[in-house]
């Protein structure tokens, strides 16, 4: 036996603010997607007890970093510089020099004295731990 569905001719209408939005989300310039041109590249995640922060910096060093939190805003401030080898003509030249900044606001509170950063194999990674009230607590349910 067959069941009748009702058919609405409305049901499969997209509103223009989920089209707008899927168009977005799809193109190149949603900020979400990629860096943009000369930033590199940003992980950020949390756990339970920090967020972690990876930028990806081959070919800097320890000292082409200012690193900065105010408030609840962490800002990575970095200068490279072009190489220029003596009577030399590029013929291709993609890396990019100059300088750079990356600001992330976390979602909670951290504590700023406590922030660490550590730059190995090109990657710099910054830990920031969250504040005792910004850690998930598990209740414990009682009977009765």
């Amino acid at each position: 036996m067959t069941d009748l569905v009702r058919w609405d001719p409305f049901q499969e209408m997209t509103s223009l603010r989920d089209a707008m939005s899927q168009l977005l989300a799809e193109s190149f310039v949603w900020p979400g997607r990629a860096p943009f041109a000369g930033q590199p590249a940003m992980d950020l995640y949390e756990t339970d007890q920090e967020f972690v922060v990876k930028l990806a910096v081959p070919g800097l060093k320890a000292d082409s970093f200012e690193i900065t939190m105010r408030e609840n805003e962490l800002t990575i401030h970095a200068r490279t510089e072009a190489e220029q080898p003596e009577g030399a003509r590029y013929h291709l030249q993609e890396r990019r020099f100059g300088e750079f900044t990356r600001s992330v606001c976390f979602p909670s509170p951290v504590h700023a004295d406590k922030v660490q950063a550590r730059l190995a194999d090109g990657i710099l990674t910054i830990r920031a731990p969250k504040v005792e009230a910004a850690r998930p607590r598990r209740i414990a349910v009682k009977a009765g």
